[in-house]
């Protein structure tokens, strides 16, 4: 059976589901904990993991490093006349792009953008983006503030005493031993769990040169100060999940800390972005319909009535995903390993 027959015949089960929130909230737990959590012998959550992995229906990767204070901004791509995917493909080798998400609506492109400073993102913008070739035009959000992100969004799967349990077990360290990234080591760190954030310290101290113990010591410290995300992701199309959605709002300056953080409780809400520009606050979302799109704003607005829905697209195809290269169900079918110290030109991307 060829991969992408494999593909087809996937399904989640409630176990995978709960496995795979389970990760979401620590994603390196042994699976001694995850087995123990959900009552199965720890062979056999492994086992239904690497399942999930080999057929791209599930992934661990992560963030770039929250101390580095990455420029990020969320990018509208206008193509011209049949050449969407083309531009998509084109940008999906650049580590720079970390998510793509092909749009209905004014846009035809939304591209999630991380460089290492504000003046590698406007390189990223005016010398990569703006000269693709089958690009018509470019309309950028520069992000201020995120006030919840994906890494924090839950399948709601698991009891909240089991997320309480699993919880428990994601490293924490002291606000007085808070860390902050030291060098090159941290930073490669990141480029090879971006690859698979669930690869063994001895796998991890092989690829960036360091010794196990130094791995093992700068990951724990690293997650439990916040510094370092891991994410657990899933094939959308595998959830009930099955619509994703972006908001672009206008709210008054006053009032966006209030919007942002109220938006962020919302359980269907992936990521609020404040961001300079026409729109001052992105939302991205994932709904079971894209009724449930319409509903949303609704309720959004009667609960902000400050608020205007100025625009609205829905995805009708997931392309990257935080490195992550997706087929048109939303299964990974490759990695663009992270690098915001990457010139601003195309990359190949890794198959797995």
């Amino acid at each position: 059976m060829g991969i992408d027959q494999a593909r087809e015949s996937v399904t989640l089960s409630e176990l995978d589901l709960r496995i795979v929130q389970a990760l979401q909230i620590n994603p390196r737990a042994s699976w001694s904990q995850v087995g123990r959590l959900l009552g199965v012998d720890p062979s056999t959550a492994a086992r239904r993991w690497s399942r999930l992995v080999e057929h791209g229906a599930a992934w661990v990767s992560c963030q770039p490093l929250q101390d580095l204070d990455p420029a990020l901004a969320v990018i509208e791509v206008v193509a011209r006349p049949g050449r969407v995917l083309d531009v998509a493909a084109e940008l999906a080798g650049d580590p720079q792009s970390m998510t793509i998400d092909v749009a209905a609506g004014t846009r035809d492109l939304l591209v999630t953008a991380a460089c290492a400073d504000e003046a590698a993102l406007a390189s990223y913008l005016l010398d990569r983006v703006a000269q693709v070739p089958q690009v018509a035009g470019v309309r950028s959000h520069i992000v201020v503030r995120a006030y919840t992100e994906a890494s924090r969004w839950r399948l709601r799967t698991l009891t909240p005493e089991q997320e309480q349990a699993i919880a428990a077990t994601v490293p924490t360290v002291a606000e007085s031993s808070r860390v902050h990234v030291r060098g090159p080591i941290d930073q490669a760190l990141v480029g090879v769990l971006s690859e698979d954030g669930r690869q063994t310290h001895g796998e991890v101290a092989a690829r960036v040169g360091a010794s196990e113990s130094t791995v093992r010591r700068r990951i724990h410290a690293l997650i439990g100060s916040g510094v370092l995300r891991l994410r657990c992701e899933v094939a959308r199309g595998l959830t009930e999940w099955r619509t994703s959605e972006w908001f672009f709002l206008r709210v008054p300056s006053d009032r966006i800390d209030e919007a942002g953080q109220l938006l962020a409780a919302v359980p269907e809400v992936r990521a609020v972005l404040s961001a300079a520009g026409p729109y001052n606050l992105l939302v991205a979302v994932w709904l079971r319909s894209v009724a449930d799109g319409q509903r949303l704003e609704i309720q959004l607005t009667r609960r902000l009535p400050h608020v205007e829905v100025a625009d609205r697209s829905v995805v009708i195809r997931p392309y990257k995903l935080v490195g992550r290269l997706l087929d048109e169900r939303g299964f990974a079918t490759g990695v663009v390993p992270l690098d915001l110290g990457t010139a601003p030109t195309s990359r190949r991307a890794r198959s797995e």
